[in-house]
């Protein structure tokens, strides 16, 4: 054994930063995500799980608001429809 692989046995505390860095890309991607929850809340320890759920529930929102614009955005289509191929809505707007 060479002195600095006795070093790093003396100090494995060398070693940490690699392996929470890697395991950090692994578990959160978002990094910049994390970064401003640490700044938003420093009193508040966040686990992993804890990022999993937050990561869920921004996921699940996003998700419902896609379903909605895509619900109204179908509802108005047909709307429009019916009233360009009606004849049960004929009538003049202003203008015209």
């Amino acid at each position: 054994m060479d002195l600095s692989e006795l070093r790093l046995i003396a100090n494995p505390i060398h070693l940490v930063p690699e392996k929470i860095q890697k395991k950090e890309e692994k578990i959160n991607p978002n990094i910049k995500l994390n970064d401003f929850l640490y700044k938003k809340y420093p009193k508040v320890y966040l686990s992993d799980i804890n990022f999993k759920e937050i990561y869920k529930v921004i996921d699940t929102y996003i998700n419902d608001l896609l379903i909605q614009r895509i619900v109204n955005e179908t509802i108005n289509a047909m709307i429009d429809d019916i009233i360009e191929n009606s004849d049960k809505f004929d009538f003049c707007l202003p203008f015209d």
